[in-house]
């Protein structure tokens, strides 16, 4: 009967039943492929390399502003340590020289011209793409030209932007002009300033450059210094053409003679 005492139970173990499927090696490796591709793309890593670089482009045009103001101004005798002149301002001037420049290249050769701008920022999105991979896994080289085409483009749109609005602010000047004067500005507008000083002289001509201190004005082939505290004219410059045997003495173009005027 069931309910006797030493009734036994038979128990046996076998082995567990494991099922084994054939590996599919072509996705297998795909799928490390594209492992691999998602851990090479860091949003962190991206972010701080295109600061890096606009960083970078930023110094260059920076340092562009100050070498062309510096040798622009001391043709007429005027030293840059004299001048106040701030971050925003060498970046735009430099910024300014470097499109000229770039629009000169155009005209200056007609027929390839038009690609010259297109070609250095495919080459600064070629070189900031390349250093970018360099800092992660390797990448085919067809994936690389993509990519650095794509950012020297978006470079050239960046880099362009910014005349859109120089040229909507000389519109606007010129409507303004001919609202005023009921002339016609076709090839755009000269100003000219006069400036009264403490000897009750009037001064009219062209201001070469002014800050918070000092306003430097061209009448014909001088330049005037004016202190703009109290108008009063703290140096003439004498701006003379060079003689043969003169030239080639400074890479900034020289100094012109000056008189102090007490």
């Amino acid at each position: 009967m069931f309910w006797k005492r030493y009734k036994t139970v038979r128990v046996e173990i076998t082995t567990p039943i494991s099922i084994k499927q054939p590996l599919d090696t072509e996705s297998s490796s795909q799928g490390k492929e594209a492992a691999k591709r998602e851990k090479r793309i860091d949003a962190d890593l991206t972010f701080k390399f295109a600061t890096f670089t606009f960083l970078i482009l930023q110094a260059i045009l920076i340092i562009r502003g100050y070498l062309e103001l510096a040798a622009y101004y001391e043709q007429f005798g005027i030293a840059t340590s004299e001048l106040d002149l701030s971050t925003p301002t060498l970046l735009v001037y430099g910024y300014s020289y470097t499109f000229s420049g770039l629009m000169a290249a155009i005209d200056l050769i007609p027929i390839i011209g038009a690609f010259i701008p297109t070609a250095i920022f495919i080459a600064i999105g070629a070189a900031a793409t390349f250093l970018y991979v360099a800092m992660h896994q390797a990448s085919p080289i067809k994936d690389r030209l993509q990519s650095s085409l794509l950012v020297g483009t978006a470079l050239l749109l960046i880099f362009i932007a910014p005349v859109l609005a120089v040229h909507n602010g000389v519109d606007r000047a010129e409507r303004r002009y001919e609202a005023e004067t009921g002339v016609k500005a076709s090839y755009g507008i000269f100003p000219e300033h006069s400036i009264v000083t403490d000897q009750k002289e009037t001064l009219t001509g062209r201001i070469v450059v002014a800050d918070t201190k000092s306003t430097f004005i061209q009448v014909k082939d001088t330049v005037y210094k004016i202190d703009n505290a109290s108008n009063r004219v703290m140096r003439k410059t004498l701006i003379k053409p060079k003689l043969p045997k003169e030239s080639g003495k400074s890479p900034l173009g020289g100094r012109s003679s000056s008189a102090e005027n007490s």
